[in-house]
Order: structure tokens, then C-alpha cells, then sequence
């Protein structure tokens, strides 16, 4: 079939990336019925609340859809390198999925249209777009035309001791709409790193979605290790069902310009979610977290806490919102985002917003803050004989730990700590009180 683009995508075009992947009736419709969504839908501006932080023009909207299967990755310094042994792992490159290896562990995945007319039809169609659904233009363009997606199954009662690694990797210049759903059966338990790789001039448009069952729990990391000439936009949302548990860790460590979605929608009652993040900035790069806790059921619990540092002419924002429905009672909730500005000309906005529909709320609270690294703080560092690099990085590493002491995961507070320390210019350091220096 003939790339398309995003810009000027047809029913005609979905139509064919469907029956080029030889996929049952019922996902054509599905990828119809968000197609049409995608047309209705107008495209996002600056006079949008959700875009007047970010820029819509500065993402390539009129690159061409890469649809072959793209060669294997070599193996970066990353969360999934760090880890040690894995349980599964799998490879979505450029326009395919290939180098799937769940050996013993009772983990299946699959090519994500393949899985549809499969043994596991049944799981794709009750759950693909029932988190991500088609409620916005790029949700839309990622249910009606992912030109590659996965299916990362734990069946119920599985517990899995050790991480599933999934890593979505660009080589080929173009748009790329990689598409994963992975589903918890009741009782099951496992952590699922996805790791995103690659430098090309490309724009990513991906759609993660998460369902969590009756008493299941499910980790998920995503690190984005892109490089520089990479933009995307991103939805990740996990649904959880009664008494499920889910955490997301999104951790922002490369590319160029990102626009990610990492949402929780509590569907069941006792349901409980808690959204983490760290990102680092540099020069020319620009990163919007907009994160929803979503209560909609009672006795639910939620939190959310980012941090970022940021350091060259770069920014970052997070937009975290608690929304609590009428019908969901005594229920918990707390956000927070805070950012430390390490040099001159970056510039950061948390923005915490509420929206609580009920009367009878058990508790719920946001927080935000902008600072600088404290100068009586260093010059503490500095007098116990510690050098002042090394103290430094101990101050930003000490900014992030309220983020990496909740992570209890193999390899990932190294691997994150490690790429932050890599990248700290420590000579363009800006102090809380410019007046005085050491």
C-alpha cells in the first residue's frame, strides 16, 4: 500500500493498512468507527487549552507512514539493560514486530492484528480502545491507522518475578503509530518496561493503553531514550479494575519535542493508581507532561508526583489534573509536580488543576513548585571536603529521590540517575542567590 500521512489520511488509507494486515472484520470496523472520530475531531491549535503550552506546528505532520518491519536495535544503556534477566521481551521496529522471546514464563506476546483473528481475539477485542479510546485527534489517528502494535498478555493468576521488556525502536525517517495494549487478568502480577529508541527524523504518534483486572497489579516504565531529531506524542493510560493496582513510572531522557498523556482511569471501587515521572531537559528540547487521575468509582485512591530538572534553553511542563465523578464517594487523591532550574534561559510550569464533582471526598490535594539548587546547601557539600561536581549531582540526584525511592523495580533508579548524571553541565549551574559564589 501507498504511505500515508497523518495530515491527509483517508478511510481509504485505513481500509488498506487493514486488509494489509489481513485483519478480521470487526478491527476494520473498529478502525472505521475511530476513523471517523479522527475526521470529525479538529486538529489541535494554540487557542486550545490543552495545546496553549505546546505548540502544535512544531510536530511533522506530513512525514510518510513507514510500514516495513525495521532491522533490530542495538542494545542501549537503558531501564531494560539494567534490569539483569528478563521474563519476555519483544521489539516493535519501525513498521513491525519481531525478535519475540517469551520463553517459559507464561507471558504472551503478539503482533497486535495477528493476536485479533487469534487464540487471544477475544482479549484484543474486548479491551483495544477501551483506555485509549478515540476521544481526541491523535487517540483517534492512533486507533484508526497504528501501522504496528503489540499485545502484552498476562493470563489470570500469573505472577511474573521478573521485568517484560518491550522496546519501540525508530530507524527509518517518517511518521510512525505504534500501538500497544496490555491486559492483566484477575490475580495477575507483572512489570512491563517499554523502552523507546532510535534517532531519525520522524514523528511518533503512539498509543499505550493498560487494563488492569479484578485484583491484578501491573508496573509499566517508559523511558524515552530517543535522539535529537525525534518528536512525539503519546497517550498512556492504564483502566483499572476493582481492588487493581497500577503504577506508571514515564521517565523523559531524550528527543526533541514530547507531548505525553500518562493518565489512570480508577474504573473499579478500591481500585488504586500512582503516575511517577522524572524528566531532564537541554537545549532546543521542549517537554509537556499532561497527566488525569481519574476517580470513577468509590474508594479509590490515586497519586501523581513529577519532578524535572532542566538546563539550557529548554522547557517543561506538567498539567496534572484529579478529577473525582459524582458518583464516586470517599475517595483519595494527591498531585504534585516540582522542577529545578539549573541554568540560565529554561524555563519550567507545573500547573495542578482540580475538578471534584462530589460532596464527599475523604481527601485530595496538589502541589507545585520552581526553585534553583540552594547555594547554603552546596556550600555545606563544599565544606565537608566533597568536590563540587560530585556535589552537585548528590543535590539533583537528592531533588529526585522523593520520585526514585518509590521505585522498587530492577534497574531502573540506576539507569535514570545514570542518564541524568551524564548530561548535568555542571560548569552553567545557576544558584539560588547569584549574588554570592564559593
Amino acid at each position: 500500500m501507498t504511505p500515508f500521512t497523518p495530515k491527509e489520511l483517508t478511510e481509504q488509507d485505513v481500509l488498506a493498512l487493514s486488509a494489509a494486515r489481513d485483519e478480521p472484520d470487526w478491527l476494520r470496523d473498529r478502525r472505521q468507527e475511530a476513523f471517523k472520530a479522527f475526521a470529525d475531531l479538529e486538529w489541535p491549535h494554540r487557542k486550545m487549552e490543552a495545546w496553549r503550552m505546546t505548540d502544535p506546528r512544531k510536530f511533522d505532520l506530513g512525514r510518510p507512514a513507514v510500514l516495513e518491519t525495521g532491522p533490530a536495535p542495538a542494545v542501549p544503556s537503558s531501564v531494560v539493560t539494567a534490569a539483569g534477566e528478563l521474563a519476555a521481551r519483544a521489539t516493535l521496529s519501525d513498521g513491525g514486530l519481531r525478535d519475540v522471546e517469551v520463553g517459559d514464563s507464561g507471558v504472551e506476546i503478539h503482533d497486535l492484528s495477528a493476536a485479533a483473528s487469534g487464540p487471544r481475539a477475544s482479549v484484543v477485542k474486548e479491551h483495544l480502545g477501551a483506555a485509549v479510546g478515540p476521544e481526541g485527534k491523535f487517540e483517534a489517528l492512533s486507533l484508526a491507522a497504528f501501522t504496528t502494535g503489540a499485545l502484552v498478555y498476562l493470563p489470570p493468576e500469573l505472577e511474573v518475578d521478573r521485568p517484560i521488556s518491550l522496546t519501540v525502536h525508530v530507524d527509518a525517517d517518517g511518521t510512525h503509530v505504534p500501538r500497544i495494549l496490555i491486559a492483566a487478568g484477575h490475580h495477575a502480577h507483572g512489570a512491563v518496561y517499554v523502552t523507546f529508541t532510535g534517532d531519525a527524523d520522524a514523528t511518533v504518534i503512539e498509543g499505550l493503553e493498560v487494563i488492569v483486572g479484578d485484583e491484578a497489579r501491573v508496573d509499566v516504565v517508559t523511558a524515552q531514550q530517543w535522539g535529537d531529531r525525534v518528536d512525539q506524542i503519546g497517550t498512556r493510560r492504564g483502566r483499572v479494575e476493582r481492588d487493581g493496582t497500577y503504577r506508571q513510572l514515564d521517565a523523559q531522557l531524550g528527543g526533541k519535542t514530547a507531548y505525553i498523556r500518562p493518565d489512570v482511569h480508577l474504573a473499579g471501587q478500591g481500585a488504586d493508581g500512582e503516575l511517577l515521572g522524572v524528566a531532564f531537559t537541554d537545549a532546543g528540547q521542549h517537554f509537556e507532561t499532561r497527566s488525569e487521575l481519574r476517580h470513577d468509582a468509590s474508594n479509590t485512591h490515586a497519586e501523581a508526583l513529577y519532578k524535572g530538572t532542566l538546563q539550557g534553553e529548554s522547557r517543561s511542563v506538567w498539567y496534572g489534573n484529579i478529577r473525582i465523578e459524582a458518583h464516586a464517594k470517599q475517595c483519595t487523591s494527591e498531585e504534585t509536580g516540582r522542577y529545578l532550574i539549573l541554568t540560565d534561559h529554561a524555563r519550567a510550569d507545573p500547573l495542578p488543576f482540580l475538578e471534584i464533582l462530589t460532596s464527599d471526598v475523604q481527601g485530595c490535594g496538589h502541589h507545585s513548585s520552581v526553585g534553583q539548587i540552594d547555594e547554603l546547601q552546596l556550600f555545606y557539600l563544599l565544606s565537608r571536603g566533597v568536590p563540587r561536581r560530585e556535589a552537585l549531582r548528590m543535590l539533583v540526584f537528592g531533588f529526585f529521590s522523593e520520585v526514585t525511592d518509590r521505585i522498587d523495580l530492577p534497574g531502573v533508579t540506576e539507569a535514570v540517575l545514570d542518564e541524568v548524571a551524564e548530561s548535568i553541565d555542571e560548569e552553567a549551574i545557576v544558584l539560588s542567590d547569584p549574588r554570592r559564589t564559593h
